[in-house]
């Protein structure tokens, strides 16, 4: 007798043969129980899940004098000519090769006859979404209408390809990606049958090979007892199956971990002279880093498939790892994955992925950046040494044009600021003649207007100069005073004053120039233009977080509203 694979061998003969589809099978029986068969089904799910063999089984469940709730007797005729496939009741359509509508109609026109020799005549219709739109439309009146005698069982891979109108008229069953465990115990099961000794690695090998399908499982299985002796090792199933090694993973990421440039150099060599697949090292170094990111939760490589002893080498390899840091990483290969298969020389784009990787610098948190940026900032206050008033005179007046106070000092004058050169202290001599032509009572009059049209124009803008308050004329150009504000917010001002200037214009009917400037929060001036200059309506405080501040001067960010 002819040799006979796995996969056929020891294919399911009943409902509860079929592993990992009890959400199938248990409707059926039920639907057997109650006597609601429908007129069709489709089912759907990956390859080699058991969607063919569930419509066999359900095929002869109606058909066989014998069955018991669904469950064929599987000694009668019926059910061994449809095992056997030659059953005259029971017809099987490959949809790939009877596609067109000429088919369809030769269905319709066999579906009119009464069975032979059995209850029902069924069709199944495998791979049914390679059939066209014209036989598809022919198929959808006989679907929803059949005879009595007749029932259709459909079956596919790619569900989206079927056109709806087909799916309302059957019952839909979703075939499940089988897990690991479930691959693990039938081919424990089958091994055992065969006498065969296997490692538990071996067998995990296989499972995690098939990617969630039975039948790939067995014929991956068949290969590897054609290729090993008496007993299966896991370093047989590697030369079969081309497995990469996960140290090779390991040795990838411990080096980007340690800065190794000698041990990235190694396992890239190793990865080109074993000749492992380079889209498949890239696949599995993504899948790796995603199993350390699980590693470092509690319990979540709960959620990948993997023996025991590799979850402990996954925990201890994630201990030394920061889950932002893999992140960043997982994004590089990601971005790699897409386009190497396009890739003419794809060793050297994993080379120079791993070299990219290798200068990554550590990812540094918000807090951290903010934390160590004001520690310098208020060791830099500490340290930086007074300087002395320095005072420049010119033949029409006199000013101050840069100068450093004390925090606390009791007298008018202006904070320290990051840029002294770029700030003058307003005159002091309020009895120079003014040139502008209005009066600081009369522009102090308009300044809230002006701060309303601002903000009306720019939120951020005028927010900022609801702190501010124009203090005298020196010539034609006012001096603005800014209260108890960042120095971003300054900047933010000068870069935006000709859009202030023209609204201060259209508020006093003439041209100004406006110059502006930080005053000490802690600094009596402050204090009275706070008190006592600064309308009431204008007084609610904008100001904000600490650390917010710090970030927008960090990142020369904006307060937008």
């Amino acid at each position: 007798m002819s040799y006979q694979v796995l996969s056929l061998k020891y294919r399911p003969q009943s409902f509860y043969d079929v592993v990992g589809q009890t959400h199938v099978t248990e409707t059926l029986v039920n639907a057997f129980k109650k006597e609601r068969i429908a007129q069709g089904y489709i089912f759907t799910g990956q390859r080699g899940v058991g969607k063919t063999t569930t419509a066999r089984i359900l095929a002869k469940g109606l058909n066989c004098s014998a069955s018991k709730n669904g469950q064929p007797c599987n000694d009668c005729t019926v059910c061994n000519e449809i095992t056997e496939s030659r059953n005259l009741d029971v017809l099987e359509i490959d949809g790939a090769s009877n596609r067109g509508i000429e088919e369809i109609r030769n269905l319709r026109e066999l579906i009119k006859f009464t069975p032979m020799n059995a209850p029902y005549k069924i069709f199944i219709i495998d791979e049914v979404h390679m059939l066209t739109n014209p036989a598809f439309n022919a198929l959808l009146r006989t679907l929803e209408e059949p005879p009595a005698h007749g029932k259709f069982i459909m079956c596919t891979t790619d569900i989206h390809k079927v056109p709806a109108t087909i799916i309302s008229r059957c019952q839909r069953f979703d075939f499940n990606r089988l897990t690991i465990e479930v691959i693990r115990d039938t081919i424990n099961n089958i091994l055992a049958k065969e006498e065969i000794q296997a490692d538990g690695a071996s067998v995990d090998a296989i499972a995690r090979k098939s990617e969630g399908s039975m039948r790939d499982a067995l014929s991956i299985l068949d290969q590897v007892i054609a290729f090993s002796s008496e007993q299966i090792v896991f370093e047989e199933v590697e030369k079969v199956l081309g497995l990469i090694p996960h140290d090779v993973y390991f040795g990838f990421t411990d080096a980007m971990k340690d800065r190794d440039n000698a041990g990235l150099l190694t396992t890239l060599a190793q990865i080109r002279n074993q000749g492992l697949p380079v889209e498949d090292v890239v696949t599995g170094l993504n899948k790796h880093v995603r199993n350390l990111m699980f590693a470092t939760i509690n319990d979540g490589l709960k959620a990948v498939e993997m023996n025991d002893d590799l979850k402990q080498q996954y925990i201890a390899a994630a201990a030394s790892w920061e889950v932002r840091d893999l992140l960043r990483i997982a994004q590089v290969i990601t971005d790699v994955e897409t386009r190497i298969k396009r890739a003419s020389q794809p060793y050297i784009m994993l080379e120079m992925m791993g070299l990219k990787l290798l200068e990554m610098d550590e990812s540094v948190s918000i807090e951290q950046l903010l934390k160590n940026s004001s520690q310098q900032f208020g060791s830099s206050a500490q340290t930086a040494p007074p300087q002395k008033n320095k005072i420049k005179t010119n033949k029409t007046d006199t000013r101050t044009d840069t100068q450093s106070v004390k925090a606390g000092k009791q007298d008018n004058t202006i904070g320290p600021i990051a840029n002294q050169d770029e700030i003058n202290e307003p005159k002091k001599d309020y009895k120079t003649k003014n040139k502008a032509g209005i009066s600081i009572e009369e522009l102090k009059g308009k300044w809230p207007e002006i701060i309303t049209s601002v903000t009306n124009l720019r939120t951020s803008i005028g927010m900022v100069l609801e702190h501010c308050v124009p203090l005298e004329f020196v010539g034609k150009k006012v001096q603005v005073g800014m209260v108890d504000q960042p120095r971003f917010n300054l900047d933010l001002l000068k870069n935006n004053k000709e859009i202030i200037e023209d609204v201060a214009a259209n508020h006093v009917k003439q041209k100004i120039k406006i110059k502006f400037f930080t005053v000490e929060k802690d600094s009596q001036l402050a204090e009275e233009l706070l008190k006592n200059v600064v309308p009431k309506n204008q007084v609610a405080s904008t100001k904000t977080d600490p650390v917010v501040d710090r970030v927008l001067e960090l990142f020369d960010g904006e307060i937008l509203r």
